[in-house]
């Protein structure tokens, strides 16, 4: 006996069929793209925010055709992407390139930590593209180092009721100072009565700046200028009122405009 199908059911096994075969969306992962990553290098291995050397990765694919890709920078200890990239219609076999300054999609700061780069097809899988470390800071005294106790500590009584806003950091004179973070040279100068030579930067994406004072001569940068993480700015000394003194940087981090103790962040940046 004969199976009887109604008009309006056949009707809806077109449609049915119909829906299946709608075309995936132009430059998504399509079954049958073949992707396979091919030879990445990522560098530096260990970054810093603000350095001179940007984070770059290296890398090519294979695929039957060209291909949208996705490109995701991965904090290890989230899991989560930090940024990300397409790259529309991108050719199989070219070498291809990305940097990444180290700011987040929402114009921050990476934090400190280690991060993954993963490349892949929109819409499939990634894999992993190569790993770093990033850092935020570079310790401002370029070379052995030491303080100079409770004298030296932030808060510790000076003459005429005043406090010690800053943090003593010891080493020879002429030991190298650098910037503990990029930015721009707010003011450099000479200061007599207290600080002698002096730089103050405006520290990059850290609502911070960083004073540097006594150094041996005048900084080794000008108003305006734009400074990079690790940078040269000038010299451990005992200008202004540090002349009795064992050659130190008198560093302070402001806030606002306002001070704040400097010892936990440069403990912090000290490795």
């Amino acid at each position: 006996m004969k199976r009887i199908v109604s008009a309006s059911a056949a009707l809806g096994a077109v449609a049915s069929i119909a829906v299946s075969l709608t075309p995936a969306p132009a430059g998504a992962a399509k079954p049958g793209v073949g992707f396979e990553l091919g030879n990445t290098s990522l560098a530096p291995k260990h970054a810093i925010f603000d350095g001179r050397r940007t984070i770059r990765l290296r890398y090519r694919f294979r695929a039957d055709r060209p291909v949208d890709l996705r490109i995701r920078v991965v904090r290890v200890r989230t899991g989560k992407a930090v940024r990300s990239w397409t790259e529309r219609k991108a050719v199989p076999g070219k070498r291809l390139a990305r940097r990444w300054d180290a700011v987040t999609e929402r114009g921050k700061a990476a934090p400190d930590g280690r991060y993954e780069f993963r490349v892949g097809p929109r819409g499939g899988a990634d894999r992993l593209a190569g790993r770093l470390k990033l850092r935020g800071h570079a310790f401002p005294v370029d070379g052995p180092h030491g303080t100079r106790g409770s004298i030296g500590e932030y808060g510790a009584p000076r003459s005429g009721g005043r406090t010690h806003e800053g943090f003593d950091v010891t080493g020879s004179c002429g030991t190298r100072l650098v910037a503990a973070r990029g930015g721009e040279v707010k003011r450099t100068g000479y200061d007599l009565e207290l600080y002698g030579n002096y730089v103050l930067i405006d520290a990059r994406k850290s609502g911070q700046d960083h004073f540097y004072a006594h150094l041996n001569a005048p900084p080794r940068v000008d108003d305006g200028e734009r400074v990079h993480t690790g940078q040269g700015v000038g010299e451990i000394g005992r200008t202004g009122n540090a002349a009795s003194t064992p050659c130190h940087l008198h560093f302070e981090i402001r806030v606002g405009g306002r001070p704040i103790d400097p010892e936990p962040k440069l403990r912090d940046w000290d490795r």
